[in-house]
C-alpha cells in the first residue's frame, strides 16, 4: 500500500496563501494583493512540494557529475527528475519572472514566505537576483542576450552569486578573483569561490572580482555577469566539489573555479561593491521571510499536533502552560513577518534607486538588515520549540518538522551573519543617519493609534529605545553594542508595524497578537493567565477548532 504523506506531516490540507489570516491581514497592510497563481502556489506548497522536498532531503540530495561516457569533464549537478519538475512548477507560478517583468519584487518576495523551504526557494532566490542584477545594470546587449531566459516561461534559466572566498567570506573587500579587461570582453580568474550555491545548475551567475589595476578592498570590486557556457559552447568555469551540509540539502553548494571565464561587466566598475550590496539585498529578504515561513509551517503543524496529542487526561493544548508557549510565540512571529513584509515593501518601491542611493533605499536597507536578524531568532526559536512540543517524534527524522528546524538556521548565516547585520546597520547610522527616519515614520504611525493603553506603551518605548540607542552610539566602543541596538530597533519596530496593521481595515485577526508582543517585549508586562483568553488568535491553524476527536 503507499504511503499516504497526511500521516506523516497533519498540514497537508493547508492552502499557504489562502488560510493563512495573519498573512493576508499583513498583505492588505502594505497594499499587495495575491493573484489566483499565487493561491494556486499555497496550496501546491502543501499538497506536493513539502512532501516532494522531504523526499530529496532524506533520500535524493543533488549530486556532481563529474564525466561524461566519453570521459570529457562535466560540471554539472544531476537533480532527481522530481526536483526538476518541482523547480519548473514553482517557476510556473511566476515567482521570478512576474517580479523581474514588472519590476516590483513583492511578487517574488511573497512567493518566498509561501515556500520557504531553504534549499528549494535558495535555488529561486538567486534567479530572481540575477535576473534583477541584469535588469537593472547590464548593458542593452547584455540584456538582449541574456535577460529573456530568465523570464523565459518554457526554458527558464537559473541563476547564482559567485561572492564569497575562502579567505574571506563575508569580506568581500578580501576577494583575489582577478579581472582582465580583453578588448569589449573580461576575463576572470580565482579559485576560491568557496560558498556557490547554485554551483552546477546556473546557466549564469553574478560574480564579483577585481579589475587589473584596481584598488584595494572593497571600493575595488566590481560586479559582472557570467555565463555557465564560453560563446563557443564549452564550460566557462569548474566546479571542484558539492558540499554535505547540515541542512538546505536540496539546493547545490559547491566550489567554483574559474580560468579565464568570460564575463560582462555589470554598470560602472568603481560602484561594484554597492551593486554586490544591492543585490544581497534581495536574498537577506528572502532570508527574513523565508525564516518567518518555516516558523509559520512548523508552528501550523505543532498546533494541530497538539489539538490531536492527549496528554495526563486531556489534549495537550487544553493545558495552560501550553496554550501560553503558542500564544507568545504567535505574537512573535506575526512581529517579525510584518517587519520583513515592510522591508519587503520598502525595497521594492525604492528598487530604482541608483548609486549614491536616495533616502528611501537606504531607509529600506536599514529595515532589511533589522528583519533579517529578528525574524532568523523568532524562526530559530520557533522551529525548535516545534520539535520539542511533538516530543521524541519532533526530534526523528522520518517526520519533516526536524528538517524544518535544520533548514531555518542557515537564515541566520546566509547573505551576512547577525554580527554583519549590526556592522552594516550601524555604517548606515554613522554616514546616512537612518534612524532618524525610522524614528519619525515611527513616531508618525504611533501617533494615529487609538487604543491609549498601546499608545502609551509604544511611544515611551519609542523614546527609551532612542534614548538607549544614543548612548550606546556614543560610548567609546558602538560596534560592542551592534547586536543591542539591532534587536532593540527590531523589537520596537515590529511592534509599531503590527499594531497599525492591526488597527487597519481586515486586521482583525492581529490585534490580540499584536498586544501580547507590545505588552512582552515593550511594556514589561509579567505574563497572566488572562493571555489565555487570546488563544481564539490560533484556532484558525486549525479550521476555526481547538480540537479534535
Amino acid at each position: 500500500m503507499q504511503l499516504d504523506f497526511s500521516e506523516l506531516f497533519l498540514s497537508g490540507d493547508v492552502n499557504y496563501a489562502r488560510d493563512d489570516l495573519p498573512l493576508g491581514a499583513l498583505l492588505r497592510y502594505i497594499g499587495f494583493t495575491p493573484d489566483d497563481d499565487m493561491e494556486e502556489l499555497g496550496r501546491y506548497i502543501s499538497g506536493r512540494m513539502i512532501e516532494a522536498a522531504f523526499y530529496i532531503d532524506r533520500y535524493a540530495r543533488p549530486q556532481l557529475a563529474a564525466r561524461g561516457v566519453l570521459g570529457n569533464r562535466l560540471n554539472s549537478v544531476w537533480l532527481s527528475p522530481d526536483h526538476r519538475r518541482i523547480l519548473q512548477e514553482l517557476q510556473d507560478f511566476g515567482t521570478v519572472w512576474k517580479s523581474i517583468e514588472s519590476g516590483d519584487m513583492k511578487y517574488h518576495f511573497v512567493s518566498g514566505y509561501l515556500i520557504s523551504d531553504s534549499g528549494i526557494f535558495c535555488t529561486l532566490t538567486l534567479t530572481a537576483q540575477t535576473a534583477y542584477a541584469l535588469r537593472k545594470y547590464g548593458s542593452s546587449s547584455l540584456k538582449g542576450s541574456y535577460l529573456g531566459r530568465y523570464t523565459d516561461r518554457e526554458n527558464p534559466w537559473y541563476g547564482a552569486t559567485y561572492y564569497s572566498e575562502t579567505q574571506g567570506g563575508s569580506d568581500l573587500g578580501a576577494g583575489e578573483t582577478k579581472a582582465v579587461e580583453d578588448g569589449g570582453a573580461w576575463k576572470l580568474t580565482g579559485h576560491e569561490k568557496y560558498f556557490a550555491s547554485n554551483a552546477g545548475i546556473a546557466d549564469g551567475a553574478i560574480v564579483t572580482a577585481r579589475p587589473e589595476g584596481a584598488a584595494a578592498g572593497a571600493k575595488g570590486i566590481a560586479v559582472f555577469f557570467v555565463p555557465a557556457k564560453r560563446e563557443g559552447g564549452e564550460d566557462n568555469y569548474s566546479v571542484r566539489r558539492l558540499k554535505d551540509k547540515l541542512g538546505t540539502i536540496s539546493v547545490p553548494t559547491g566550489e567554483v573555479e574559474l580560468e579565464d571565464s568570460e564575463g560582462f561587466l555589470l554598470g560602472e566598475r568603481g560602484k561594484g561593491i554597492y551593486y554586490a550590496m544591492e543585490i544581497l539585498s534581495v536574498s537577506r529578504i528572502d532570508d527574513a521571510l523565508a525564516a518567518a515561513g518555516i516558523g509559520r509551517k512548523a508552528l501550523w503543524e505543532a498546533y494541530r499536533f497538539a489539538c490531536r496529542r492527549s496528554a495526563f487526561g486531556r489534549r495537550i493544548i487544553e493545558h495552560p502552560l501550553l496554550a501560553r508557549d503558542f500564544i507568545e510565540m504567535e505574537a512573535d512571529l506575526e512581529a517579525a513577518l510584518a517587519l520583513s513584509l515592510v522591508a519587503a515593501k520598502h525595497f521594492s518601491d525604492s528598487s530604482e534607486s541608483v548609486p549614491p542611493y536616495d533616502d528611501s533605499y537606504h531607509f529600506a536597507r536599514m529595515l532589511t538588515h533589522i528583519a533579517k536578524n529578528m525574524a532568523s531568532e523568532v524562526g530559530a526559536e520557533v522551529t525548535k520549540y516545534a520539535m520539542e512540543i511533538m516530543g521524541g517524534r519532533g526530534f526523528l527524522s522520518e517526520y519533516p518538522i526536524e528538517k524544518f528546524h535544520r533548514d531555518e538556521l542557515v537564515t541566520s548565516i546566509w547573505e551576512g551573519t547577525s554580527n554583519i547585520q549590526a556592522l552594516d546597520l550601524l555604517e548606515l547610522m554613522v554616514k546616512k543617519g537612518t534612524h532618524e527616519l525610522l524614528y519619525t515614520s515611527l513616531a508618525q504611525i504611533v501617533a494615529r493609534c487609538n487604543d491609549r493603553e498601546l499608545k502609551d506603551a509604544m511611544e515611551k518605548a519609542l523614546e527609551r529605545t532612542r534614548a538607549e540607542v544614543a548612548r550606546m552610539m556614543q560610548s567609546a566602543s558602538p560596534e560592542f553594542y551592534g547586536k543591542d541596538i539591532l534587536r532593540a530597533l527590531g523589537s520596537v519596530a515590529a511592534a509599531i508595524y503590527l499594531q497599525d496593521a492591526s488597527s487597519a481595515q481586515g486586521g482583525d485577526v492581529l490585534k490580540d497578537m499584536a498586544r501580547t508582543y507590545i505588552e512582552r517585549h515593550l511594556a514589561g508586562k509579567s505574563a497572566s493567565p488572562d493571555i489565555l483568553s487570546r488563544s481564539a488568535g490560533l484556532e484558525w491553524m486549525d479550521g476555526g477548532k481547538a480540537t479534535h476527536e
